[in-house]
């Protein structure tokens, strides 16, 4: 009677003379990293964790110690965004001993800052634009609030502001970056 072979015993037959390349083996483990890296970050940044936690589960990570920093340090400063309140990231950094020069801490805080400026004033407009355009059908009120989130107009303000900051935001991010190599 002929043996009947399961599917993983097949493949394992199939694949038992294969090897892994050295380099893949490397770009294995440091996807392995930025993976598990990214599952404490967004935990994190949806205030699962505290930072005491994070930096307890960051560094429970296995792999070579300057590649795992490397990748947390730059997982993080990916993280940057101009929509977001980057505080906690800040306080993540100094939770996990890597600081970041505080002038460079303040660009980024007036970059936020000239970022929600900015966006305030685009709403302020898309908001009159709205009621104008309601009004043109009778539909007027102190109580009427525009769901700016439903029009395309605001949608694209955002956007277009966004992308106005994203290269400030890329350049702070470099600063950090260099400022972490110098140290």
């Amino acid at each position: 009677m002929a043996e009947i072979k399961s599917a993983i015993e097949l493949a394992m037959e199939k694949t038992k003379n294969l090897v892994v390349d050295p380099k893949e083996r490397e770009a294995m483990a440091i996807k392995e990293i930025e993976d598990k890296v990214k599952a404490v970050l967004r935990r994190y940044a949806e205030a699962m964790i505290d930072s005491e936690r994070a930096v307890k589960e960051l560094e429970r990570i296995q792999g070579d110690t300057e590649l795992r920093k490397t990748i947390i340090f730059d997982t993080i400063v990916d993280e940057f965004d101009v929509h977001k309140n980057n505080d906690r990231l800040f306080l993540l950094f100094d939770a996990i001993g890597m600081d970041i020069p505080q002038a460079i801490h303040g660009e980024f805080e007036m970059l936020n800052k000239r970022f929600r400026k900015e966006l305030e004033a685009q709403k302020a407009i898309v908001e009159g634009n709205i009621r104008n355009i309601l009004a043109e059908f009778k539909i007027t009120g102190n109580a009427l609030e525009a769901n700016l989130d439903a029009w395309e107009e605001w949608r694209n303000e955002v956007e277009r502001t966004s992308d106005g900051f994203q290269k400030s935001l890329e350049t702070l991010k470099d600063k950090i970056r260099a400022a972490n190599k110098s140290v």
